[in-house]
Parts: structure tokens; sequence; C-alpha cells
């Protein structure tokens, strides 16, 4: 009788792998587009993740802009004279000292826009008080004479006092007290910062104050007059930047979220005696790019659009164009945002295939609000 042969040939094993790769390939396939689609997926949930923790930032911030300000000595201040040496604990004060509780600085080229809420002081502080304030006894003979004061009772030397009367107001930095004399010197050099030469003051028709003009005693930031928080954003890594003028902090261009492209600002702004508004405006022209303090005041929110970009590329067709964010997409962003598309600093070559997320929000200014101003 003959042997039944157990086993496989030559061509079964053939066979078997051939059905095998092939079955290799349908499952590699299924597999990497369903790794794409992954990838997309989170990439955009991440973008999304990105943008909402920024905007959440910006927003905490500038919705507390303007506390200890509007309400306390700058709210007299129609016009200001400041000065600054040049040094590190003047830094941003000089001809651009502006008692406002939001500024927004207009990007260049239609570039992303750089918002930056003022505080009186560091609210993160526990040190913080309110300024100690007296009267001027005596008429200033020059500008830059020296305060003869009622009181001189929390004001000491390394402090700013701000001298106001019918609408002006001087900022100076208070180089020696005299207790018992009852006087307050504001003398040029290392220890004056803020402090001009008597020459420079009489040039620029700097005001001498008269009996009854306030005088408000303050503890300044680490640099400026007043506590900054500035947020803007760097182009060429895609980040948010968060930067402060606290004594003690790190937040020098600190790195808030990754893989912003654009931030657009505008004012709201309320006609004159209300708290209702009724526009909204670029930071731009002569009236809003430099506002007066009768139209500071009129701002009362601020509203604040982010683009966040996935970090995923995603190929292009097979003629190099790219569907990941297509025109009809680019239709749907806020139209009053105005991103510029054709900016190729902000939107380099390829960047469709990327996919973007866009976040908005409206952010009432409550100190200035609450201030009545």
């Amino acid at each position: 009788m003959r042997k039944h042969e157990e086993g496989f040939g030559l061509v079964e094993i053939m066979v078997g792998l051939g059905i095998g790769m092939l079955a290799m390939v349908v499952v590699m396939q299924v597999y990497a587009n369903s790794e794409a689609q992954k990838r997309t997926t989170t990439s955009g949930a991440d973008a999304l993740s990105n943008g909402a923790i920024a905007l959440t930032m910006i927003e905490r911030d500038v919705r507390n802009a303007g506390w200890g300000m509007e309400a306390t000595q700058y709210a007299g201040c129609n016009t200001t004279y400041s000065y600054c040496d040049g040094s590190a604990s003047c830094a941003g004060a000089g001809g651009n000292f502006a008692p406002a509780a939001i500024v927004i600085t207009n990007g260049a080229n239609n570039g992303p826009d750089q918002v930056t809420a003022q505080y009186f002081a560091d609210p993160n502080l526990g040190t913080f008080r309110l300024p100690a304030t007296t009267k001027i006894r005596s008429n200033m003979p020059q500008p830059s004479s020296e305060l003869n004061v009622v009181s001189t009772e929390g004001c000491q030397a390394g402090y700013l006092a701000l001298v106001s009367q019918a609408g002006n107001c001087t900022l100076m930095s208070v180089t020696q007290v005299q207790g018992q004399a009852l006087k307050i010197q504001h003398n040029p050099g290392s220890n004056g910062p803020f402090n001009p030469s008597a020459s420079y003051q009489n040039t620029n028709n700097w005001p001498a104050y008269t009996v009854g003009a306030t005088v408000s005693c303050f503890a300044a930031p680490a640099a400026g007059a007043m506590f900054r928080r500035s947020y803007a954003i760097d182009t060429a890594q895609r980040q948010l930047l968060r930067t402060d003028t606290s004594a003690d902090s790190a937040a020098t261009n600190e790195v808030v979220s990754p893989e912003i492209v654009d931030m657009q600002a505008e004012y709201g702004v309320a006609p004159a005696n209300s708290q209702a508004v009724n526009q909204w405006v670029d930071a731009t022209g002569a009236t809003w790019g430099n506002p007066t303090a009768a139209d500071r005041r009129r701002i009362k929110a601020v509203r604040i659009a982010l683009l966040a970009r996935s970090a995923q590329y995603e190929k292009p067709a097979p003629d190099g164009t790219c569907s990941a964010t297509t025109a009809a997409m680019i239709a749907q962003w806020p139209a009053w945002a105005g991103f510029d598309t054709t900016n190729t600093t902000t939107f380099p070559a390829g960047w469709q295939c990327y996919r973007y997320k866009v976040l908005e929000t409206v952010v009432p200014l409550r100190n200035v609000l609450w201030g009545n101003v």
C-alpha cells in the first residue's frame, strides 16, 4: 500500500506567502490612513487647546487692566509730562507714558498686534497699597523746584510722585524727603531716572504747580511707572509670548502657547459719558493710534482674535496644491480680524498644508466700567 505524503509543497507555500503579503499591504494601508486621520484630528484638537489656553490667559489679564489706576491718582490726568533717562528702571515711561488701562500696538505690515494691560502695581504682590496723597502748600517758581507739601507721610526717596492739577500731571522720581521741613526733592541724576534737567523742563513747557496741587507718592514697579503685562506673537517660532515688569519675574518673552501664528485686537469705544460700546476701532490713525486722555476713557472693552495652527503637515495633492485649509474655510474666519494671508512672514509658503483654529472673545474692562470713567 502506498503511504500518503503530509505537508505543503513549494507552490502552496508561495501562494500562502502571496496571500499574506497582500493582506499585510491592505492592513498597513488601512493603518496608515487611520494613523494619518488620528494625527490630523489630534493636531486639530491641540491647536484648539493651545488657542484656548492662550486666549484665557490674555482675557484674564485684560479683564483686570486698569486695576488701581483710573479711580486713584491717574484719573485726572488729561495731559501728562514724563521723562526717561534711558535706564532700565524707567524703561517705556518716557514720551510714551500713558495712564491707559489697555494699550493695543498695531502690527506692522498687517502683522500680529500686541496687547498690553497696565496696572497701578503688580496685582500678584501682597505689598500693594494705595498711594499716599498730600497737597502743595506754596507755589513752585519753576517746574524743577522742590515741592513744599503739607505732609511727607508715605513718601520716601526712591518712590515716584505724581503731581496733578487742573488736568496736568507730572511724573517725578523722589530723590530726597525732608520730613521736618516738609519738602520733597526731585533732582535729575542716577537717583532720579524720571527727572529731566531744568533746561529740558523749561524748553518743553512743563508746568509749575501752585498751592493746592495734589501729590501722590507710591513705590514704582521694577521698570516704568506702572506694572505692565504684554502679549505678542513671535512669528518666526509661531509662539505667543508674555512679558511683564515684575521685579523678580522670569516673564521676559515667556512662552505662553506654541503654534499661535496671529493675533488681532480692537478697542470697544463708547460715546463720551457712556458705558455702552457702539463702535470697534483698530489702534491706528491719529485718534486711536495714540489716543488722548479723553479718548482713552471711552475705551470700555477689547475684542481679540487668535489664529492657532496645527503642528501636522498634510501632504499636498499631486499638482502641489494644499487643501488642508481652503478658501472656503478662510472665508469663515472673522472679517473684523483681517488676518492677512498675503503676509509671507505670518503665512509662509505651504501654510495651507496645515489646519487652523480661530478663537475670539470680547473682554470688558471691568475696572474702567466700575470706575465709571
